[in-house]
């Protein structure tokens, strides 16, 4: 097994099967890592981008990269699902495989009058651009993560990216933010506190992103990891892409 992230260019065309949006993220030189079975004409590659690895080829001998590359509790997206399910199991990791689902943006455009209608409507609480004080409070939120997991410290974060933010008596409750980025487009990250769902504040948090990603030319990505994820961007203007197989690596891996 080889890191190849300083020869990543090589090895581009073994995603062509993959729309994520990580994919040239990882081979713009923004996010990610990567490892293959080999340098020339190796049987698999495998890409670490956020919290998400993108398997292709066929996996054989990939023990080493189970051993060394392959971390709980993140989720694999592969060329041949069931293939790499089974050789990750074979390996003496423990995962399942489970749905995730595509969106896509409509022929015609995301319609800009409906997405300031969604963020006029979340009534008593205001829509914030991220800045110095919200980078702190969106690293440091319990309920999400990832908010901005893929960027090193706040000055990356507000030069590469962005998000809009939603208080309650000072506390973050709703958020959209950047995930990732290439030259083409954003990877959204949305999430809301618990206790303040179904109020419409990720729709207005995530119409203020779109927003931006329109403004600026962009692409706004949305890979949802449930069926209320591919609602809210069906709200937002989003229209179903179909249903695709991950895998999800286990977080407790003792035992058997």
């Amino acid at each position: 097994m080889i890191n190849i992230d300083n020869i990543r260019s090589r090895y581009a065309d073994r995603f062509g099967w993959c729309g994520d949006s990580m994919i040239p993220t990882y081979f713009e030189g923004h996010i990610g890592t990567a490892v293959a079975e080999k340098e020339v004409d190796p049987a698999w590659v495998m890409i670490r981008s956020g919290d998400f690895y993108f398997a292709s080829g066929e996996p054989v001998g990939i023990e080493e990269a189970v051993g060394e590359f392959i971390e709980p509790h993140l989720v694999v997206i592969a060329d041949d699902t069931a293939a790499w399910l089974d050789a990750i199991r074979a390996a003496g990791i423990k995962a399942d495989a489970f749905t995730r689902y595509h969106t896509v943006m409509p022929k015609k455009g995301l319609d800009r009058a409906h997405l300031e209608e969604c963020l006029g409507n979340a009534e008593g609480f205001a829509v914030k651009r991220a800045g110095e004080y919200e980078y702190a409070r969106l690293r440091d939120c319990e309920w999400e993560k990832a908010f901005v997991m893929n960027f090193d410290n706040m000055d990356d974060f507000l030069t590469n990216g962005f998000g809009y933010c939603i208080f309650a008596e000072g506390e973050l409750v709703s958020a959209a933010t950047t995930y990732g980025w290439y030259s083409g487009g954003y990877e959204l990250q949305i999430a809301t506190a618990p206790d303040y769902r179904r109020r419409g504040l990720a729709a207005a948090a995530g119409a203020a992103f779109i927003l931006e990603c329109l403004d600026r030319g962009k692409i706004p990505h949305w890979d949802a990891a449930n069926q209320t994820s591919v609602r809210l961007a069906q709200r937002l203007g989003f229209e179903y892409g179909g249903e695709y197989q991950a895998i999800d690596i286990h977080k407790d891996q003792s035992g058997t």
